[in-house]
């Protein structure tokens, strides 16, 4: 812990513009969070869980693999992995992050946090397509 904190300190007095991206992908990830929790109601007997262009062929049928893309649907239950995803990406990657900064450089710790924050977006992105708000 005392090595996270010691990393933190060194990018809060030294790197500014890392330390933006550090709080741009936290700000995302509590977002992906509230989200979730505003607009999914639990209880709802089915909601649209999943969408995908290929999937759901049975083997039995052709026909049934032309007809397979699409929503699917399920419990609320089954979306509990988007705020579990916001958390992981705002805190974890974040804590990941500075380890990374310390011991890899920052090149590679800013190219981590792009990709997190990418994740992230695509993340949102596909939970406003669910709720079909896009």
């Amino acid at each position: 812990m005392k090595e996270i904190r010691a990393g933190f300190k060194k990018i809060f007095r030294d790197d500014k513009v890392f330390l933006l991206g550090m709080v741009v992908l936290f700000a995302l990830g509590l977002l992906l969070v509230l989200h979730t929790f505003i607009h999914f109601k639990a209880g709802g007997t089915t909601m649209y869980i999943g969408y995908s262009d290929i999937g759901g062929f049975d083997g039995a049928d052709q026909m049934s693999l032309w007809n397979s893309g699409g929503y699917r649907t399920g419990g609320w239950a089954d979306m509990v992995i988007f705020p579990i995803l916001g958390l992981v990406l705002g805190v974890l990657h974040n804590l990941f992050a500075i380890q990374v900064y310390e011991r890899r450089g920052k090149g590679f710790a800013v190219t981590m946090i792009l990709v997190s924050i990418l994740v992230a977006v695509g993340a949102f992105v596909l939970l406003l397509r669910l709720l079909g708000e896009i």
